[in-house]
C-alpha cells in the first residue's frame, strides 16, 4: 500500500484566482499567504461549539452546507470571513464564505461565475445531489432562516472581532452525534419491530439488513415505500436487477452445462413442496417451486414439472437431474429420459449415504439398541429439572438436544455423550443423584428410568458399545462432510466410497461377517453400474492415474488401481459417453480421445501435465483447461461432467425456506407475485453464499437456519459442531481396542445393552476412576463455545 498522502497533488479550483497549494507533508498545505495553514487534526466542531457558548446566540441560519467539508482556519482580514475548507467528496482544497461551499456543492446557474467548480463528485451522484438539495430545502424552510439563494449571505456572514460570523451562529442537528439515548431509542425500535413481526433475531446478521441500514442512514427524510409499491413494482424491479446478477452465472450454462437439482420439503403434515434450482460448481440459481397442496401431486405431474424446467433453461445445458430417493422421484426419472435420453439421473449424495446409514443401523441390533439407549440417557437429563442441577455441578458442558432433522444426529450424539463420560458418572453416583431418585414423591416410573439410566452410565459395556458404534458411523459421516462443500468434487466420489469402505473393514478387522452385512448395504443404496456420470468423472479425474498417488496404500490395506483397470468404472464411463452423444459419430472422437487420455499420449504425457495433476493448487477444470487443448471434444465432456454438483444439500442450506414459500403460495395461490418473491427471497441467499463474507466474518453462515428453536446461535453452533473429531487419527478405534474384552466377546455381549448382569464389579472398578465433585467433561481436544452463564454449550 502506498504511503503517500492523499494531499501529495496539487489541488486547484475552477477559478480559484490562480492560487496553487504545493504540499508540504502529509495532512498540511502552505498557501500563497503564509499565515494560512490548512491541518487535518483541525476540530472545526470544536470551534463552533466554543464560539457558540461565547456569543451565546439562538439565531439559525442556511449554512447547513458546512457539514459537508473539512473547515480548516481562517483566512484572516486579507480574505475577508474566508476560511480554507476541504471538499469531503472531491478532497479538493478551497478557500472562501459558504457562498462559495454552496456553490461547489449545489452548482450556480449557467454563466454565474462563484470562484469555484461544481463537485465533480456529487455531479457524478444523483442520490448525493437529491441528499444534499434536501438537507438545503429543509433547512431554508424554517422560520427565521433566509434562503442563501434570495439573501446577500456574504454580506451578513463576515466575521469580526466582536463575535462569530453567521456561518458560525448555527449547528445543525445532522452535525452533532447521537446522544447515547436517542441511539437506545431507535436500538429500541429496531427490536420492537423484530418483536411485534415475528422476525428472527438473526436477521441482524443478514448482509442485507446491513445495507438497509446504512442507505437509509444516509437518505435524510427517507420514508419506506407503501405496501402496494413494495408489492408490485419494487418487488418486479428486484428480480429484474437479480436476473442481471445471475447474468455472468447463466452464459457458463453452455461451455459447463447445469444440474436440475430437485429439494423436496414437507411440513408436519406431510404436505409437500418442491423446489427447483440450477446449479454447477460456479454456482447455484433458484428456479421456482411447485406446491403440491395446490396441484395434484403424482409421477406424471413431477415429471411434466421436470420436463417444463429443462425446456425453459435449454435442453442443452442439462447435464444430469438429482432428486432425493423416493420412488415418485425415480420414476419421474424415467419419464424424463424418455424425453431427453441423454441426461443423467442421479440420487442426492447426502441423503443416499443417511439411507445407507439407516440401513446399516437396522442391520444390527447392537448398534441400534446403544443409539436408542444414548437417547435416552440424553431426554432423561434434559426433561428433568433436578437432573440438569445435578449433571451440571460436574461438568462445565450443557446438554442441549440435537434436532432430529439433520443427517448428523447419530454420530454427534455419540461422540459428545462420550466426550461427557466422566461427568455422567460423577453426577449418577453421587449423593444427590441418589437421594433424588429414592424421594419418596418422584414418580415410579421416572425411578426405574433412572435406575437405567444410573445402569448404562456405569456399564464398560455401553461405553466400549459407543466407541466401536463411532467408528463404524465416523467413516460414514466423514463422506457426508466431503459432500457438503462447493467445487468440482464429483470426480472424487468413487474413490472416497471405496475409501469410506476400507475404512469400515480396519475398524471391524477380526468381525469380517459383520462387514459383509455393511458392504451389502452400502452396495444396495449406491453401485457403479447405477452411477456411470459419478464414473465418468472418476475416470476423467487426472489425479487418479499418477504414479505417486497410486503407490500411497488405501484405508484398510486395498491397493489402488488407475480407473481404466478398473472393469465397473471402465464400463460405466464408456456407457456414459455413448449417452451424452447421441450421434455415432461424435461418440467414436470422444472414446478415441478417451483413451488418449488414460494412456497418457500427446499432450497428456508431457512433465508439466503429470506434475499438475497431482498439484494441489490446480483444480481438475484447470487442469483441462491447461492440457485438453489437442482433444477438444473430450475437454468439452470434462468440462461438463466435472462442474457438476452432487447433492441437494450442499447447495441449499436448511433455510427454513419451506415456510416461506408456502405462505407466499397460499397467500397468493400461484400467481406471479408469488413466484416472484420465492424468486427474490432464494436467490439472494444463493448469491450471498459465494461471497467471501459468508465464510468469513459477521456474516458469517447467516442464512442457516435461523428459526432453529434451541437457542440463540444455535445453527450456527451446529454447523461448527455436526462435523467435530472426524480427522482424529482412529481415536475412536484406538480406545475400543484397549478393552480388555476381545472384540468378538464384546460384540456378543452388547446384543443386550444394556445390561443388568455383572454391574457390580464394573460399578466399583469404574468408581475408583471417578473424579467427583468437580470432574470436566471429556477427552482433550474438544472446544465448546462459553455462555453468559459459564456452561460450554454442546448438542446432544
Amino acid at each position: 500500500m502506498s504511503t503517500s498522502s492523499p494531499y501529495d497533488e496539487e489541488h486547484t479550483g475552477t477559478n480559484d484566482g490562480g492560487m496553487e497549494f504545493p504540499a508540504i507533508g502529509d495532512g498540511h498545505f502552505v498557501f500563497e499567504d503564509k499565515n494560512l495553514v490548512y491541518h487535518e487534526d483541525d476540530q472545526v466542531q470544536q470551534e463552533l461549539e466554543v464560539q457558540l457558548g461565547e456569543d451565546g446566540q439562538s439565531n439559525v441560519s442556511a449554512t447547513v452546507l458546512w457539514k459537508h467539508v473539512v473547515k480548516g482556519k481562517k483566512c484572516g482580514n486579507a480574505h475577508g470571513g474566508s476560511h480554507v475548507f476541504k471538499c469531503k467528496y472531491c478532497h479538493k482544497i478551497y478557500h472562501g464564505t459558504y457562498t462559495r461551499v454552496y456553490a461547489h456543492l449545489m452548482g450556480h446557474k449557467k454563466g454565474e461565475s462563484k470562484g469555484i467548480g461544481y463537485c465533480s463528485i456529487v455531479k457524478a451522484d444523483k442520490n448525493l445531489q437529491m441528499q444534499i438539495k434536501r438537507e438545503v430545502e429543509q433547512v431554508e424552510s424554517t422560520p427565521n432562516v433566509v434562503p442563501l439563494k434570495k439573501s446577500k449571505l456574504n454580506a451578513c456572514s463576515v466575521a469580526t472581532s466582536q463575535g462569530p460570523s453567521l456561518a458560525l451562529s448555527y449547528v445543525s442537528p445532522f452535525e452533532q452525534d447521537y446522544s447515547s439515548q436517542d441511539r437506545d431509542d431507535v436500538d429500541s425500535k429496531v427490536v420492537r419491530c423484530l418483536c411485534a413481526n415475528g422476525i428472527p433475531f438473526n436477521v441482524l446478521r443478514s448482509p442485507y439488513w446491513e445495507e438497509m441500514v446504512l442507505a437509509i442512514s444516509k437518505e435524510l427524510g427517507y420514508k419506506s415505500p407503501s405496501y402496494e409499491k413494495a408489492n408490485t413494482i419494487f418487488l418486479e424491479n428486484e428480480r429484474n436487477k437479480i436476473d442481471r446478477e445471475l447474468d455472468d452465472f447463466k452464459q457458463k450454462w453452455p461451455q459447463y452445462g447445469i444440474s436440475i437439482v430437485s429439494n423436496g420439503w414437507s411440513d408436519i403434515k406431510n404436505q409437500p413442496l418442491i423446489n427447483i434450482l440450477a446449479s454447477n460448481q460456479f454456482g447455484s440459481m433458484f428456479l421456482h417451486a411447485l406446491d403440491f397442496v395446490i396441484v395434484e401431486k403424482s409421477q406424471k405431474r413431477i415429471s411434466d414439472y421436470m420436463v417444463e424446467t429443462i425446456e425453459k433453461v435449454g435442453p442443452c445445458n442439462v447435464v444430469q437431474l438429482i432428486t432425493d430417493n423416493s420412488i415418485d422421484c425415480r420414476a419421474a426419472s424415467d419419464e424424463v429420459a424418455k424425453v431427453y435420453p441423454y441426461i443423467f439421473w442421479n440420487p442426492c449424495m447426502v441423503h443416499t449415504l443417511y439411507l445407507i446409514l439407516k440401513d446399516i443401523i437396522n442391520a444390527l441390533p447392537w448398534l441400534k439398541q446403544t443409539y436408542k439407549t444414548t437417547k435416552s440417557i440424553v431426554k432423561y437429563i434434559l426433561y428433568h429439572s433436578q437432573a440438569v442441577d445435578i449433571f451440571q455441578s460436574f461438568s462445565k458442558l450443557e446438554l442441549l438436544k440435537v434436532t432430529a432433522i439433520t443427517y448428523a444426529s447419530h454420530y454427534i450424539t455419540l461422540y459428545l455423550l462420550l466426550d461427557i463420560r466422566e461427568s455422567l458418572t460423577a453426577a449418577v453416583l453421587s449423593d444427590r443423584w441418589e437421594f433424588w431418585a429414592t424421594f419418596p414423591n418422584i414418580d415410579e416410573k421416572i425411578k426405574l428410568h433412572g435406575n437405567d439410566v444410573k445402569e448404562a452410565v456405569m456399564s464398560e459395556n455401553f461405553w466400549v458399545a459407543v466407541q466401536l458404534a463411532l467408528s463404524i458411523i465416523r467413516p460414514i459421516y466423514k463422506m457426508i462432510k466431503f459432500t457438503d462443500q462447493d467445487g468440482p468434487i464429483i470426480g472424487e466420489v468413487c474413490d472416497r466410497m471405496d475409501n469410506m469402505l476400507g475404512e469400515i473393514r480396519e475398524n471391524l478387522r477380526g468381525r469380517e461377517d459383520m462387514y459383509m452385512i455393511l458392504e451389502e448395504k452400502v452396495f444396495t443404496r449406491w453401485n457403479k453400474r447405477n452411477v456411470s456420470l459419478q464414473c465418468l468423472a472418476y475416470a476423467l479425474t487426472p489425479k487418479y492415474y499418477d504414479e505417486e498417488y497410486l503407490q500411497i496404500p488405501a484405508p484398510g490395506g486395498r491397493k489402488r488401481f488407475p480407473p481404466d483397470q478398473d472393469d465397473e468404472i471402465f464400463d460405466s464411463a464408456a456407457a456414459a459417453i455413448c449417452k451424452m452423444h447421441p450421434n455415432v459419430d461424435h461418440q467414436d472422437v470422444v472414446r478415441v480421445q478417451f483413451l488418449s487420455f488414460v494412456e497418457k499420449k500427446g499432450k497428456f504425457s508431457s512433465p508439466v501435465a503429470k506434475r499438475d495433476a497431482r498439484n494441489p493448487k490446480i483444480n481438475v477444470l484447470q487442469w483441462w483447461k491447461f492440457h485438453g487443448g489437442d482433444t477438444k471434444e473430450l475437454r468439452d465432456v470434462a468440462f461438463k461432467v466435472l462442474s457438476q454438483s452432487i447433492s441437494s444439500l450442499s447447495v441449499e442450506r436448511p433455510w427454513s425456506t419451506y415456510s416461506y414459500i408456502r405462505g407466499a403460495k397460499r397467500h397468493e395461490l400461484n400467481s406471479h407475485r408469488a413466484d416472484d418473491l420465492a424468486y427474490v427471497h432464494a436467490n439472494l441467499r444463493l448469491l450471498s453464499r459465494f461471497s467471501s463474507s459468508y465464510k468469513y466474518g459477521p456474516h458469517r453462515k447467516w442464512d442457516v437456519n435461523p428459526e432453529l428453536p434451541l437457542v440463540d446461535e444455535s445453527a450456527l453452533q451446529w454447523e461448527d459442531l455436526c462435523f467435530m473429531g472426524l480427522d482424529d487419527d482412529d481415536a475412536l478405534l484406538k480406545q475400543a481396542s484397549h478393552s480388555s474384552i476381545p472384540i468378538q466377546e464384546l460384540l456378543r455381549i452388547i446384543e443386550d445393552v444394556p445390561s443388568s448382569n455383572n454391574q457390580n464389579g464394573e460399578q466399583s472398578q469404574i468408581t475408583s476412576s471417578v473424579r467427583t465433585g468437580g470432574a470436566r467433561g471429556g477427552r482433550t481436544g474438544i472446544t465448546g463455545r462459553i455462555d453468559p452463564k459459564g456452561k460450554t454449550k454442546k448438542f446432544l
